[in-house]
C-alpha cells in the first residue's frame, strides 16, 4: 500500500470514528418530544398551520377569496 493511500485510509477511519461518535446524539434531545418522528410531525403541522394563516392574511389584504384563485374549484373537482 502506498503512503498516499495509507494516509487517505487513516483519514477515512478518523472521519468515520468522528461521525459514529456524534451519530444518535439527538436521541435524548428528541425523546422528550416522543421521538424524532413525532417532533418532525409536530413541526410540520405547526408550519403548515402558520403558512395557511399567512396565506389567508395575504389573500384578505389584497382582496382575494379562495374562489378567486381557483383553489376551491380544484377541490370541488377532485371530490367528484
Amino acid at each position: 500500500m502506498g503512503r498516499a493511500r495509507k494516509i487517505k485510509r487513516e483519514k477515512l477511519d478518523r472521519d468515520a470514528k468522528i461521525w459514529l461518535s456524534v451519530r444518535g446524539i439527538g436521541k435524548d434531545v428528541y425523546a422528550s418530544y416522543g421521538g424524532g418522528e413525532a417532533y418532525l410531525r409536530a413541526e410540520r403541522e405547526a408550519f403548515n398551520k402558520d403558512m395557511e394563516r399567512r396565506e389567508a392574511l395575504i389573500a384578505e389584504a389584497i382582496g382575494w377569496s379562495k374562489t378567486d384563485t381557483g383553489a376551491q374549484k380544484d377541490v370541488e373537482k377532485d371530490k367528484s
